[in-house]
């Protein structure tokens, strides 16, 4: 019994390992790939002719034949077969076999009518194509060449050449020739086309889909090139290439080759990565809705991307300035992070808590401003909300869970301003800047100083924040303490004229109707009085500098102590330390303006006094119209702004002058480098109001300038003021 199951047993094993060789060999018949066609070409021709039939799976021994007669089989690859037309001259089916595969081809016709290549096989719209063959030539009418069935344009025709363009959209398909009611087939021509590209902007990394037709669906077989830097090909398919801008991308049109054609698309255009300016609320909990205000986004909703700790939160509307998103909550603390078409830039930390700030009203004042804290999560019961200004405490008068009233202290600074409420800090989106203006001395009532209302006057301040002002008619310069003192710094008590060298108030002036002055790095202050510069040391005593200068105005030092003194409407002088002097040819400038000179440069104001001109220290050339030639108030770069009535001009020395304008009651900024005039503040008309810029009013403005904190000083003509800007 035990040897009749062993055998039974072995037999049992033979016969398993039977079936698995069979199942194996079935399964490899069965994975084996069936031999398919999907062209051939041409399908016309004479004996000999090479015909090409394109598909897949070819592969053992393949013959063919020519309506039932052998013909020769030239080369054999997996994707395509080429066979010799054979002699006889029998249209017919041209048949495969492959193994124990048939295949029926297609239809050949023996005639004198063949494409033997086309060239390029694929391009867009436009290329020429060439079409070799024989049997080109008509005596009844030319040839007529298709593209996937519609006309081409035939740029030259020979009995075995056509050269053809491209139509527009043409799509891919067989080429086809027809001769004197005679057609053939020839190979197919692949259509390519750069439909659209996404995103249109950004910069090295950003990742970008190319959207079309004919691409290769092989990465290797698309090159990309950014105007003619090459690309990294992340995707390929025969409808779309996804890849990423090469770190020397510059702006430029995108271009796909393929083959050796080159497929131009729309320009990408290189845009800085965005920048964050703020972000509101720098807290606060689910369903609090963020701003963020900045630069160089899109306006494009998906093309902008915004984390917060990591978490993607989805943005609900985007300018190119602002990107508005709510907070889901549960993102915890962290950065925010925004992403412009894969460039991106860190910004503040986000914390996930109940209080927030959302903004300031005003963003800017001094001590005692009353400042509106808006936001969410305050405590109703104002002395349970703890407010600092750049950690000074400040006063909370009213309290309610959205916003707090608060009074700026004294001692303030610029700086971050934060609540505290039941032990939950929140910081506002900006800094609170200590900035504001103030009446230094003068003003309504006040009979300290006496400035004429339709002259500009002129200022100086020293390295100690004193500050020097001309009385025009009284030809005599009073002195500012810090602390608003007014004194009589050199000139008659009595407004007497004259040139007297002296001390103080022994000394005598015979000041024009527009006197400069300016203070050089020692201290000395320098005027224009007559036709001479007079100087004044720190202690009041005056002396003559330079004469015999003709008829002379507005003065300033540049950053290395040279004086430019400007002559009445044209000309002028340069004066060294020592008071040797040479002429510089200025012409058509202001009398009621000084000149802003910086980097080899003088900036001056027309004397039509709503433009200002570049005037070339070293070639003694000028370019008119430099910034604004408008009359009016508008914001913009170079001639797109306008000025009204300009008063003053003052040097910061970094890049950046100011300017005063007598009508439009404004103090305006211009970047020397980009010429973009910008309103720094603009007072309302009246009274010499003081405070936070939202609220100041002032009278008309005369001259203008700066301390070394970067203060600024101006005339308040109107008022019979001089007045304080704090700018931070």
């Amino acid at each position: 019994m035990k040897k009749y199951n062993l055998k039974f047993y072995s037999i049992v094993c033979c016969l398993m390992v039977v079936m698995l060789a069979a199942c194996k060999k079935d399964h490899n018949k069965e994975a084996k790939p069936q031999p398919k066609v999907t062209e051939y070409y041409p399908n016309s021709g004479g004996e000999g002719t090479l015909v090409t039939v394109a598909g897949s799976g070819f592969s053992g021994s393949v013959s063919a034949t020519f309506a039932n007669t052998t013909a020769d089989v030239v080369s054999v690859t997996p994707t395509e077969v080429v066979i010799r037309a054979p002699k006889g001259e029998h249209s017919g089916d041209i048949a495969l076999k492959l193994d124990n595969a048939s295949l029926t081809v297609g239809k050949y016709t023996y005639q004198d009518l063949s494409i033997s290549k086309i060239s390029p096989a694929n391009g867009t719209a436009g290329a020429h194509v060439r079409v070799s063959g024989a049997g080109f030539s008509s005596a009844t009418g030319p040839a007529v060449v298709t593209i996937n069935g519609k006309t081409t344009q035939i740029v030259s025709a020979s009995d075995t050449l056509l050269v053809v363009e491209v139509p527009a959209n043409v799509g891919t398909g067989a080429v086809k020739v027809t001769v004197n009611g005679k057609d053939v087939t020839g190979q197919s021509f692949k259509y390519q086309a750069i439909n659209s590209i996404k995103p249109i902007t950004g910069g090295k990394g950003t990742t970008v889909r190319i959207d079309g037709s004919g691409f290769e669906n092989t990465i290797a077989g698309n090159t990309i090139d950014f105007n003619g830097k090459q690309a990294l090909v992340k995707e390929a398919g025969v409808d779309h290439i996804i890849v990423v801008a090469p770190d020397a991308v510059q702006t430029g049109p995108l271009s796909v080759t393929i083959n050796g054609q080159k497929i131009v698309g729309p320009v990408f255009t290189v845009v800085p990565p965005p920048v964050i300016q703020t972000v509101t609320p720098l807290s606060g909990p689910a369903k609090t809705v963020m701003t963020i205000v900045g630069t160089t986004f899109s306006t494009i909703l998906d093309e902008n991307k915004v984390t917060v700790n990591g978490v993607v939160i989805p943005i609900t509307a985007a300018t190119a300035t602002k990107l508005t998103l709510t907070i889901p909550g549960g993102t915890g603390n962290g950065k925010v992070v925004v992403s412009v078409n894969d460039q991106t830039v860190q910004g503040p930390d986000f914390k996930d808590q109940a209080v927030g700030i959302t903004a300031l009203s005003p963003q800017n004042g001094l001590a005692g401003t009353h400042v509106i804290i808006s936001g969410l999560g305050f405590s109703t019961i104002a002395s349970q909300n703890k407010v600092t200004f750049n950690g000074v405490a400040a006063t909370v008068v009213n309290a309610t869970a959205a916003s707090l009233e608060v009074i700026a202290p004294d001692g303030l600074t610029s700086g971050p301003v934060k609540v505290v409420t039941d032990g939950v800090e929140a910081f506002a989106p900006a800094d609170f800047k200590r900035a504001g203006v103030i009446t230094l001395a003068g003003g309504p009532g006040s009979s300290s100083l006496s400035l004429v209302a339709y002259r500009s006057g002129s200022l100086a301040v020293d390295s100690k924040g004193n500050v020097y002002v001309i009385e025009v008619d009284l030809s005599r310069i009073k002195k500012i303490a810090t602390n608003g003192t007014v004194t009589l710094f050199a000139g008659s008590p009595t407004g007497e004229r004259g040139y007297v060298d002296a001390q103080g108030d022994k000394a005598l002036f015979n000041l024009g109707a527009n006197p400069g002055m300016d203070i050089d790095e020692n201290d000395n202050l320098y005027v224009s009085d007559g036709t001479k510069v007079r100087k004044i040391t720190p202690q009041g005593m005056v002396s003559t500098f330079a004469g015999n200068l003709g008829t002379i105005n507005k003065m300033s030092f540049d950053e290395t102590g040279m004086l430019y003194v400007m002559g009445s409407f044209n000309g002028g002088w340069k004066l060294d330390k020592d008071g040797n002097r040479s002429a510089i040819s200025v012409i058509a400038s202001s009398d009621n303006a000084r000149p802003a000179p910086y980097n080899g440069y003088m900036y001056k104001v027309s004397n039509e006094e709503y433009y200002l001109d570049i005037y070339n220290i070293a070639s003694g050339l000028t370019t008119n119209r430099w910034v604004g030639g408008n009359f009016g108030s508008a914001d913009g770069v170079g001639n797109a702004a306008g000025f009204g009535s300009i008063n003053g001009l003052v040097s910061d020395r970094s890049g950046f002058i100011y300017v005063s304008e007598y009508l439009n009651r404004s103090i305006r900024k211009i970047n020397i480098a980009t010429k973009e005039v910008t309103t720094a503040i603009q007072f309302t008309g009246g009274t010499n109001v003081d405070g936070a810029f939202n609220q100041v009013k002032s009278g008309f403005l005369g001259d203008i300038t700066m301390d070394r904190q970067g203060n600024i000083y101006f005339i308040d003509l109107t008022n019979n003021a001089v007045r304080k800007i704090f700018l931070q």
